[in-house]
């Protein structure tokens, strides 16, 4: 089993739109409050999640109060019904996706944590050694 903590990755165009906009917000309203002699920048942050990965299962706990808390269970699947890359760069990044279709269906970030990033990568079953014999 491993467990680790990770950003889930996705949607960065609607959330820098929303942090654009919450942002001109929260700024326009400290301004007025403050007389223009102060501001405010207001940035969101991808969701932090537990990765926990089993034998059988894969699952995502939404982390909350700095990881103190769990949350809401984000995602769960049968691992032998899932593939698992890692994508490396200046940040790991590993990409969950659906075996049969190949369809992307989880992106997580973390971080500079390699070797974190690698053992996800490990644990997901061998596509060669998992499909069925063709006679």
């Amino acid at each position: 089993m491993l467990a680790t903590t990770a950003q889930v990755k996705g949607g960065v165009k609607k959330r820098l739109a929303e942090t654009l906009t919450k942002g001109a917000a929260a700024s326009l309203a400290v301004s007025a409050v403050t007389s223009g002699s102060m501001g405010l920048l207001v940035v969101a942050v991808p969701p932090a999640v537990w990765v926990v990965v089993t034998s059988y299962r894969l699952l995502m706990i939404e982390r909350i109060h700095s990881g103190l808390d769990l949350g809401r269970l984000v995602f769960d699947a049968p691992i032998q019904a899932l593939t698992a890359t890692l994508k490396r760069g200046l940040l790991n990044e590993v990409i969950v996706a659906d075996r049969s279709a190949g369809q992307s269906l989880v992106r997580l970030n973390l971080g500079v944590r390699g070797k974190a990033a690698r053992e996800i990568v490990s644990a997901f079953p061998d596509p060669l050694l998992t499909r069925p014999l063709v006679r």
